[in-house]
């Protein structure tokens, strides 16, 4: 086959390939060879083309993918530590029950020995609204003691200084019934008694108070 013939198959591929390849008077397109001119002639493609017939060049491997900003963090609590307890406001009462207030020794008292007997009442607003004194252990019963004051906080619950008999707050007395101020939470309820029997080995002191409080 002469030269100009292998011109002409040439010249009638490159339309081929100017398709192929969207290269306007390329021959071989991106698969290299020659450029047709638009005044006529071949000019070769840069070097590193492929050649007719032979694999495209490799495209270069893809770079690393881009680095995605991490999510941010959570917002940190309003409070660095979780409720445990809360503070509420206590409802007010609402009624009044009764309560009883034991005020006793313990302990034997001697005769013309006097004793403090402290009582705290762990309710809120008590009222003593009586008080008694037990006849047992002592042949005069609630006559053998003597009841020096009595107290509801620092304030004395008679109306002067003096002593009043224990009889007067026996249990089976009658119309013995007084009421006392009130006493807060946890405040001191004194009774100071002195033992004025014949028993000469002591007697415990019992007594108690009876009263209402708020609930």
């Amino acid at each position: 086959m002469r030269h100009h013939d292998n011109r002409r198959i040439e010249a009638l591929l490159s339309g081929w390939y100017d398709i192929v390849s969207g290269y306007p008077y390329s021959y071989h397109g991106v698969h290299g060879g020659y450029a047709a001119h638009p005044y006529g002639g071949f000019q070769g493609y840069p070097a590193g083309y492929a050649r007719l017939g032979q694999a495209a060049p490799a495209l270069p491997p893809p770079g690393p993918a881009p680095m995605m900003a991490p999510p941010p963090p959570p917002a940190p609590p309003a409070f660095p530590f979780p409720p445990r307890a809360a503070l509420v406001e206590h409802p007010a009462p609402t009624q009044a029950d009764r309560w009883i207030l034991p005020m006793s020794t313990g302990v034997p008292i001697l005769p013309t020995q006097s004793a403090q007997i402290t009582g705290r009442p762990q309710a809120q607003a008590y009222q003593c609204n009586r008080f008694v004194i037990s006849n047992s252990g002592t042949s005069g019963g609630a006559a053998d003691w003597i009841v020096n004051d009595i107290k509801v906080g620092n304030q004395s619950q008679f109306v002067q200084s003096g002593d009043v008999p224990g009889d007067m707050f026996a249990t089976n007395a009658i119309d013995t019934f007084v009421r006392f101020q009130t006493a807060q939470t946890a405040m001191d309820v004194v009774v100071v008694v002195t033992y004025i029997g014949l028993n000469e080995s002591g007697v415990p002191f019992f007594g108690a108070m009876l009263g209402t409080a708020a609930v």
